[in-house]
């Protein structure tokens, strides 16, 4: 019979909730889609101007995205602490089996 294998150990380095991390991005996703989106009712607005629609286009879209990579700050890689594991939810006992030496006639 093999060993078991040693549980891995996970290391993150977030401070805050991962989902407060995804509701932001998608947040700031969904903001930057409707720019763009605006953008395209514009140009669609402006099509007999081929020049005008493209630029309305690529500065509401990835023009958009590239100014806020650049110009947004990264955050620093924190220091990296390990994840503790679940921890593993009991079941309770018997009515009677509250404190350990309960009086077994009491189920």
């Amino acid at each position: 019979m093999r060993a078991r294998r040693p549980d891995p150990v996970v290391v993150t380095d977030l401070h805050e909730p991962l989902i407060a991390v995804h509701r932001r991005q998608i947040r700031t996703r969904l903001v930057m889609m409707v720019v763009w989106i605006i953008g395209w009712i514009v140009a669609g607005s402006l099509w007999r101007h081929g020049y005008l629609a493209t630029g309305i286009l690529l500065a509401s879209g990835p023009g958009i995205w590239i100014l806020w990579w650049l110009v947004m700050p990264r955050r620093g890689t924190g220091r990296r602490s390990p994840v503790p594991p679940p921890r593993r939810r009991e079941l309770p006992g018997p009515a009677g089996d509250r404190h350990s030496g309960g009086d077994p006639r009491q189920l």
